[in-house]
């Protein structure tokens, strides 16, 4: 690559100091940083990158050379910053008000001021021999209104007008020579605004057309024949263009902390010859022109990162980036830091739970959570929201075809994947893992920690339906089937922990009178365990209560004649119960036995019972595996079937109980509220699409 005026090749990179770029020259190049409101400009030596402070003020460089202009009112200084040489001052005071605030080019100045015709005039002020020389530019319309002028060089302006031209209004942009204070060359011109950026070299004359407000396209002409091409960018708003060697470098600013992908984020150079394109760099902050026909771009590119970039003709013809100073900001996107817990306790931390990551920009984050054992997924996503912080909220859920349903407990890994929002480079991925912990709770069948409703149909299919969103609601879905056969049993009881693991159990009394268990195995049953025969005795079996304060499930049984049996659960799969006491008789007149678990606040679990009448009665456990006197609960408990004591389907720490009535098919759940006066809440209708009536409810 060819070096610029006053450059080694070898030149090592320093760093950017900060700040906007706002002019170079041969030797260093002008940033001003704005700290605690004040302006604060600098220059930097391409050399060794060394950065001089200047005095506070307000500074413009003079367009491609080593000379900075600080304006105060009407006095303009020119520092030298490659010699260090005594400033020139032009007070241009003495010529009168109504002078714009002027731009230094080489020694001179250049302003506009209004005329005596209402339009406006472009004056060249200098002072040789220490003489203030006011010479106004000729060639201008008097009229002239000017959009934007641009001073390329100690040489050469170029200005955007409109003024009446041969009787008509024109939009026009015309070279001025600066020495001879004159236009030497006009153009007629489309739409263009105070955006419109300029270029010009020996060979060409390129600008910015605005056809809309949001749109724009790119403008060449032949300064010797005048041949015209114009090249619609489409949406773009603000593109500054150069003119480097026979090609002409565009793109628009911004794109490093854009939200949106766009081609015109990056810097390309377009052939004036031949129409190819080359990408330079693949962002642009800011973009000045540079001495000797190159440009100096704040920008990046994914392999080097953000920095300065001197762009300028490699000697086969071809344009090409050169990193000067770096930022030691990556272009490409990068992960900084990642907020993802290696555990998740739902009990302590319920859902919804945030996992997060920040990125060197902004990003459009989507994540992928498994579960191990199950291969059940949740996908989030968190879009771009101009911040470098991403949060994905889970509402502790997993996604299934037809619905949405609590997590599983166990291992997860998680993929999230952040694609960079502006578009540029690749995403970024990282990968992990963290596990779901909770509290067993008696009637979860599929290791969630939520109520789930076994039922088993007429030809003795055995399926979960999982409580889903509102914890206890059976909407149209398809439940999991379990095992099938299992209509030789002639009771089943959803037992809670009877084999001392955190998963719920199920027993099922076959019609020989054996008792079986079937172990809880997450989101499965193990095949059945004998427990033992002789059960058929017992005219109903209910279990799911403590009834002895030890914290272990047990069973009641009623036998023919009346009498009431406690079997106390040891927590031993291979000898579930301890040998059966007798806690009562006369408990022949109840046709339903439902063990509830601590339903009335007790110091452990409750019974009720229905009578014959249909009245619902509450026993209160002691802990001792005895009962308090009965308490009424109320009448009217006949209409329903099946009874099924379903925990704590709410999770507001008190077990509920549903019922089905076959004359509606419909469910009803029945929430404990603590009080041994009142246990039960008033029935409430289950939202639900099981077909009740040939099913049986555990």
């Amino acid at each position: 690559m060819a070096a610029a005026v006053g450059q080694s090749p070898q030149q090592d990179v320093f760093p950017y100091p900060g700040g906007s770029i706002t002019g170079t020259g041969p030797t260093g190049f002008l940033t001003i940083r704005s700290v605690d409101g004040k302006l604060l400009p600098s220059w930097t030596r391409y050399t060794d990158g060394v950065t001089t402070p200047l005095p506070e003020g307000s500074y413009t460089p003079n367009n491609r050379t080593d000379t900075v202009t600080k304006a105060d009112g009407t006095v303009y200084t020119m520092y030298d910053m490659a010699t260090g040489a005594e400033p020139s001052v032009i007070d241009i005071s003495a010529l009168g008000e109504g002078f714009d605030r002027a731009r230094g080019t080489g020694s001179a100045l250049v302003a506009t001021k209004p005329n005596a015709t209402g339009g406006h005039a472009i004056h060249v002020i200098s002072k040789p021999q220490d003489t203030l020389v006011d010479d106004t530019v000729t060639g201008l319309p008097p009229d002239a209104v000017f959009t934007r002028i641009e001073v390329d060089s100690p040489d050469t302006a170029v200005v955007l007008y409109t003024g009446i031209v041969d009787g008509t209004s024109k939009n026009r942009i015309a070279v001025v020579d600066l020495k001879s204070h004159a236009v030497v060359e006009e153009h007629d011109t489309q739409r263009v605004t105070a955006k419109s950026d300029t270029a010009l070299s020996a060979t060409h004359i390129a600008w910015v057309e605005h056809p809309t407000d949001y749109e724009s396209t790119l403008v060449m002409v032949r300064r010797d024949s005048g041949e015209i091409e114009r090249v619609p960018l489409g949406v773009a708003q603000n593109v500054p263009v150069e003119l480097v060697g026979d090609w002409l470098t565009y793109g628009e600013p911004g794109g490093y902390t854009s939200r949106y992908p766009s081609p015109l984020h990056a810097l390309t150079a377009r052939s004036l010859t031949t129409g190819a394109t080359v990408k330079l760099l693949d962002d642009l902050t800011q973009a000045v022109p540079g001495p000797e026909g190159t440009q100096m771009v704040r920008g990046g590119t994914l392999a080097e990162g953000e920095g300065l970039y001197r762009i300028s003709v490699e000697e086969d013809g071809t344009p090409a980036a050169e990193r000067v100073a770096s930022t030691t900001w990556p272009t490409a996107l990068g992960l900084v830091s990642e907020r993802v817990p290696t555990v998740l306790d739902l009990d302590l931390t319920p859902a919804p739970v945030y996992l997060g990551w920040t990125f060197s920009r902004t990003a459009d984050v989507r994540v992928e959570l498994t579960h191990n054992d199950t291969k059940k997924v949740v996908r989030l996503r968190d879009a771009a929201d101009g911040s470098g912080t991403n949060e994905v909220r889970w509402d502790g859920l997993l996604d299934a075809p037809d619905h949405r349903f609590p997590a599983y407990n166990g291992d997860y890994a998680w993929r999230m994947t952040a694609k960079p929002a502006n578009g540029i480079g690749p995403a970024v991925e990282k990968t992990g893992t963290f596990k779901i912990v909770r509290k067993a709770v008696p009637h979860d069948f599929d290791d969630n920690s939520t109520t789930d409703l076994l039922v088993r149909d007429g030809s003795g299919r055995v399926y979960r339906y999982d409580a889903i969103l509102s914890w206890v609601s059976w909407p149209h879905l398809a439940p999991e089937q379990l095992d099938s056969g299992w209509d030789v049993y002639d009771q089943l009881l959803a037992f809670g922990d009877l084999a001392g693991s955190p998963s719920a159990d199920v027993l099922g009394r076959d019609k020989d009178g054996v008792l079986w268990l079937y172990a809880g195995a997450g989101q499965a049953l193990a095949d059945r365990v004998r427990v033992g025969g002789g059960w058929n005795i017992y005219k109903s079996l209910s279990s799911g209560s403590d009834l002895t304060g030890d914290g272990r499930a047990d069973l009641v049984a009623t036998d023919k004649a009346g009498d009431l049996w406690l079997y106390k659960g040891t927590g031993n799969a291979s000898a579930p119960f301890a040998p059966r006491t007798k806690i009562g008789h006369g408990w022949g007149i109840y046709n339903k036995l439902v063990a509830t678990g601590n339903i009335a606040g007790g110091p452990a679990g409750d019974l009720v019972a229905r009578d014959t009448a249909g009245v619902l009665w509450l026993y209160l456990g002691k802990g001792d595996g005895t009962f308090a006197a009965r308490t009424r609960i109320g009448g009217g408990w006949s209409k329903y079937r099946q009874f099924v004591p379903l925990g704590d389907t709410d999770r507001d720490g008190r077990p509920d109980l549903l019922t089905e009535d076959p004359a509606t098919g419909y469910l009803y759940l029945y929430k404990g509220t603590g009080k041994w006066q009142a246990p039960f809440e008033s029935g409430r209708a289950v939202p639900s699409s099981i077909e009740t009536n040939q099913l049986t409810l555990f």
